[in-house]
């Protein structure tokens, strides 16, 4: 309404007012089209919850749960990037679990890259980042692989970075994540595997079947 006053002459000012009254009302109307957009992909989110595989377009459920991220990594100084092969078949899944180990894992990337040291220092122009990669594994298999260049883990913590409770971010952990991630790739009939140095980073990488087994793979 105020914009609509504004363009037709109903609303006081002229020269550099008007022009800063006018993107003012022009940054209020985007980010409220960005709220509806949140909005509209968590109530997609939620809806999802319930066990329900379907033919779906990994790549697309990839970028759908990157953008939930977005905003996070840019107000933490990290890079989120995607690279994803041309073509990528169709897989059988749960789209909504599918999004529930996307959000766990990434969202882990950024905790272990946001604040830790970059491997050489910052003077060889190094970024912090946190890339999501999917490619073809096999002829029945998708590979997603998030890696990033973050703290890593020492071996006595990735012996146990599977386990119900363990977590080695003290009182803003509850030890679950990793554990429920993995109890949801091994019922979508995958794999999951982690690799990490400590100071260099951690590779997380799950492998996805194009359709899945006839009987629940048991946890």
């Amino acid at each position: 309404l105020a914009q609509d006053l504004l363009s037709m002459g109903k609303v006081c000012g002229e020269g550099k007012e008007r022009q800063r009254l006018s993107a003012l009302l022009e940054s209020i109307e985007s980010t409220v089209e960005r709220a509806r957009g949140i909005t509209h992909r968590l109530l997609g989110f939620a809806r999802r919850m319930e066990a329900n595989r379907q033919s779906l377009h990994i790549e697309e459920v990839i970028a759908e749960t990157l953008s939930f991220l977005e905003r996070e990594a840019k107000n933490r100084g990290v890079s989120l990037q995607m690279e994803l092969d041309d073509n990528l078949p169709e897989i059988v899944s749960d789209r909504g679990q599918l999004q529930q180990i996307f959000l766990n894992i990434v969202g882990n990337a950024l905790d272990a890259v946001t604040g830790s040291p970059l491997p050489g220092g910052a003077k060889n122009g190094q970024e912090r980042f946190v890339k999501v990669q999917c490619v073809p594994s096999g002829a029945n298999a998708l590979a997603v692989t998030v890696c990033d260049n973050g703290k890593g883990m020492p071996p006595e913590v990735l012996r146990h970075i599977f386990e119900p409770f363990y977590s080695t971010k003290k009182d803003k952990g509850t030890g679950l994540g990793m554990f429920i991630t993995y109890g949801i790739v091994r019922k979508l009939g995958g794999e999951i595997h982690v690799q990490s140095e400590e100071g260099r980073g951690s590779i997380v990488r799950i492998t996805l079947p194009l359709t899945p087994p006839d009987v629940a793979v048991e946890v």
